[in-house]
């Protein structure tokens, strides 16, 4: 169960909340295990999920008819799933009009053979679609107001991740007070379940087994577009998904192409399961001159003190003055960034300014047991070169438990 679902229950508590509805791709599947094919295609609000604070309410989720099938390998726990059909679509050739579901066979929708034989796993998914009796709808949002009804939630104090939905709600009859829930979703979070360290300790390090395997294909002339095809590549056969290399500069190797005796920065970012990956490495081809092993002797003290001061109950912000202050007084003023930040569903997984505040603002947390975080150093410079140093930590009561190798000495090729 990817939910921290105590969690989920003191923040919504916090926040005065009767429920939450997700409507964002990651909050559906924290909050159900289950990550519809339509969502990989970005179709937003073809799916919704409903978690109402009282726990003897029916938590819920909305998907297409289509989905049975492939909701048997999600194991999800929700008990209250209500599928839409989308036979009320104009452009659909078995248009039933509006709200004309509720007593249609499930397997009515599907087409079969006359008498069909069906193979075991068909046979899997007519179950599991005639569990869908008298749980089927037309449109998405008309199994989203059932959800509400379900749950005991058509009034009251109610949080979504698009607050859109609480305005139709309420145009479909409900009396909902709606709360842009955003940064809450982002507030559980932050604490992760077994379930979710699990997922990130695997994408951790499938992210940085493909990180090495491009490190081992760098050489002096290799190209931006050669190493990235490595990255992804490998990441395909960890099981993942390759987000982004960064190699050299943001905006790529400021050389176009690998030389000796730069430091270059890699910066790899990739998901397992929906879980992302962070890491940070630099390389030299050939010998590294005195100002670079000058200056990542100073990133290495750092990251040292990073460490040391790991442990719940440390401000992000403490952490990072105190490592740009041991970088400095270590011999490397120029160094101008570093920052701790939670890694989960999202890069960045705990709340941050959004709106008015204006999107990248400070964004502080106290570090709590059971957080995922990434220390991130990477330092560019026009004219020079780059450097990187960052890996996975999972707080534990006094302390941290890595989730990848902790082999941030710079490399040699």
């Amino acid at each position: 169960m990817l939910l921290n679902l105590p969690r989920a229950q003191a923040i919504m508590d916090k926040h005065k909340l009767d429920g939450l509805i997700a409507a964002q791709k990651q909050n559906i599947y924290y909050l159900t295990d289950h990550f519809p094919y339509a969502l990989r295609l970005d179709r937003h609000f073809t799916t919704f999920a409903v978690l109402p604070r009282r726990a003897d309410m029916p938590a819920a989720l909305v998907i297409g008819m289509t989905e049975n099938g492939r909701l048997a390998n999600s194991k999800t726990w929700i008990p209250n799933i209500i599928a839409a059909t989308g036979r009320g679509s104009p452009t659909a050739a078995n248009t039933s009009g509006p709200n004309k579901e509720e007593g249609l066979g499930p397997l009515s929708t599907y087409i079969r053979r006359p008498n069909p034989v069906l193979s075991p796993v068909e046979e899997k998914w007519a179950d599991l679609a005639r569990a869908r009796i008298g749980r089927m709808v037309v449109r998405p949002i008309d199994g989203l107001k059932r959800a509400l009804e379900d749950a005991g939630l058509t009034s009251g104090r109610v949080g979504s991740d698009d607050p859109r939905v609480i305005g139709w709600m309420n145009d479909m009859g409900c009396s909902l007070q709606g709360v842009d829930a955003s940064n809450i979703f982002r507030e559980i979070r932050m604490v992760k379940s077994p379930d979710e360290i699990e997922l990130l300790r695997k994408s951790a390090q499938a992210n940085e087994a493909a990180v090495d395997v491009t490190i081992k294909a760098m050489h002096e002339g290799a190209t931006q577009a050669e190493l990235e095809r490595e990255f992804m590549l490998e990441m395909v056969r960890q099981g993942g998904t390759g987000v982004y290399i960064l190699l050299g500069m943001v905006s790529g190797l400021r050389q176009g192409r690998m030389v000796k005796g730069e430091p270059v920065m890699v910066d790899a970012l990739a998901t397992y399961a929906g879980y992302n990956g962070d890491l940070g490495r630099t390389v030299v081809i050939g010998e590294p001159d005195a100002e670079t092993r000058l200056r990542d002797k100073a990133m290495q003290k750092g990251w040292q003190v990073a460490c040391e001061m790991m442990k719940p109950g440390v401000k992000g912000s403490e952490l990072v003055r105190k490592v740009m202050d041991v970088v400095h007084k270590e011999g490397f003023p120029a160094f101008n960034h570093s920052v701790a930040h939670t890694v989960g569903l999202e890069h960045t997984d705990h709340p941050f300014s959004i709106g008015a505040d204006g999107l990248g603002g400070l964004a502080d947390f106290t570090v709590e047991e059971n957080m995922v975080l990434n220390f991130d150093m990477p330092y560019q410079e026009w004219g020079w070169g780059s450097m990187h140093i960052e890996d996975t930590l999972c707080i534990t009561r006094d302390g941290f438990k890595p989730l990848t190798s902790l082999k941030t000495e710079l490399r040699q090729i």
